[in-house]
């Protein structure tokens, strides 16, 4: 039942423009994550670990939000996984900022999943699921797009 909630949830704000996905911040669990990489196969997905407070996650956002822009809905996902303690801050900071992608705020449970104890961490994965960078550390704009041009040129 809980997969189905979720499927049901991903499928809806499938159907939505980016800028009204970034307004829907929910909690998220394992469930959704695993949902999440396996729902976007046939697609470059980006899931970008953050917070309010860390200044190098902020410093990215401008970089993500223009990567949202610049390709289609079809060829990339960008998802922000929040791992601030509140909803608050989270809701502040993407209305301020005007973020045109989805964001969730982690439950707790992916970051212990993924054995997150630093951010920003980015995990980029390939048209076919497959995880192929899981970076510690400010990324560029430049770097982003280098590196879904290369993915998408991939088969």
């Amino acid at each position: 039942m809980n997969f189905l909630k979720t499927f049901v949830l991903l499928l809806l704000l499938s159907f939505l423009p980016s800028n009204a996905l970034s307004q829907d911040i929910h909690k998220a669990g394992i469930h959704d994550f695993k949902n999440i990489v396996e729902s976007n196969k046939g697609k470059v997905l980006i899931i970008n670990f953050w917070a309010t407070w860390c200044s190098p996650c902020v410093k990215e956002f401008p970089g993500l939000m223009n990567m949202r822009q610049e390709f289609s809905e079809d060829e990339l996902t960008i998802i922000g996984i929040s791992m601030d303690y509140g909803m608050r801050p989270v809701e502040n900071f993407v209305k301020l900022n005007k973020v045109n992608f989805p964001i969730l705020l982690d439950d707790e449970s992916i970051g212990s999943m993924l054995d997150i104890k630093s951010i920003p961490r980015t995990l980029i994965y390939n048209r076919a699921g497959e995880k192929i960078l899981d970076h510690l550390g400010f990324i560029s704009e430049e770097s982003f797009r280098h590196v879904i041009e290369r993915l998408l040129k991939m088969p």
